[in-house]
């Protein structure tokens, strides 16, 4: 039998990429089970999350590059799938396109369509017994199920991905090799992230937290159990209070660091936003601050036992108890 390349182009930002790596997950599972040699998958990642994905050890990562949209005419993939709509997609070729077709982009076409991807109507357009083997077995939102319709698409029945499909942490073990960069920062420390939406604040400012709740949680970090503070984030124009137990690591890091400074770090405190969801891949305690509701109820964590989730807290006093429990389960890496 004739190899299929197959492509699946991740989303363009970190927190809709992780969420769709139980998905994934389940294509290789089922590859494996099922000896489907003939398929060939290959990640495309348009961000700098590339180094990431290629040490969980999926599948080949690439980045989606203007080199690899050239490539794409001259050696196209039998079936590409999108799992986002954008415009930073357009161009790449594929002799079968797969995707969702939206009405506020026309100009963007798929040879097929798929209306699963759409969050809203995901789980009416699965099938049932795969929603509901998902949701009680995993807790999985439509965030995450909607992605397992690549498995479909590439023929494998409900049946099979409910026999094949387990999931935990220990999935998605990224190699030691990874850690070799070890932070600049020789103290126990906790990573706060006071922004939201990429640093963009375009539409998405009623997503932020107040920052001098922040910077309250740091104090009493430090004050209480002398754990200083590692801000992370892309923009730095927001000033930290002077005192040498905050440390500014805003736009001085590239992602793959900033993992690692998770990894090492005795655990997260910040926004809903992409920070949140690579520290629960890096399997760090947080805390989590939601300031939507449809946001906590549909993007949350692949893995909810390390977090602690808020709605709108309007006092830093409210994440005092969460602040302490999350210090005393830490074992502090360093």
């Amino acid at each position: 039998m004739a190899v299929q390349k197959i492509e699946i182009v991740l989303p363009n930002r970190i927190g809709d990429t992780i969420l769709t790596l139980p998905a994934i997950v389940c294509l290789k599972q089922l590859r494996e089970k099922y000896a489907s040699t003939h398929l060939e998958y290959e990640l495309i990642t348009s961000l700098p999350l590339t180094e990431i994905l290629q040490a969980l050890n999926l599948f080949k990562v690439k980045r989606m590059t203007l080199c690899s949209k050239t490539k794409s005419w001259l050696a196209p993939a039998d079936k590409t799938f999108f799992l986002s709509t954008t415009t930073g997609s357009m161009g790449y070729h594929s002799k079968e396109s797969h995707g969702l077709r939206l009405p506020n982009k026309k100009h963007i076409i798929y040879s097929v369509n798929m209306p699963y991807l759409s969050i809203p109507h995901a789980e009416s357009i699965l099938p049932e017994q795969l929603v509901k083997f998902l949701k009680s077995e995993f807790e999985f939102t439509s965030a995450k199920t909607r992605h397992f319709g690549i498995c479909l698409e590439m023929g494998y029945t409900v049946e099979q991905i409910i026999e094949t499909f387990r999931f935990d942490a220990e999935k998605l073990a990224i190699n030691n090799v990874f850690f070799e960069w070890k932070p600049p920062i020789s103290e126990k420390y906790l990573v706060f992230c006071m922004e939201a939406a990429s640093g963009h604040l375009k539409n998405n400012s009623d997503r932020l937290w107040d920052k001098e709740c922040f910077f309250d949680l740091a104090e009493r970090a430090y004050a209480k159990h002398g754990i200083h503070a590692a801000f992370i984030g892309i923009s730095n124009l927001s000033k930290l209070p002077e005192a040498p137990y905050f440390h500014d690591y805003r736009g001085k890091l590239s992602l793959k660091q900033t993992a690692i400074l998770l990894h090492y770090s005795c655990g997260y405190v910040g926004n809903d936003t992409g920070p949140s969801h690579l520290s629960n891949l890096m399997k760090k305690n947080s805390i989590s601050i939601y300031m939507r509701e449809c946001a906590l109820r549909e993007f949350g964590p692949l893995f909810p036992y390390f977090m602690t989730k808020f709605l709108k807290p309007q006092t830093a006093e409210e994440i005092y108890p969460a602040l302490e429990k999350l210090l005393s389960m830490s074992t502090g890496a360093h």
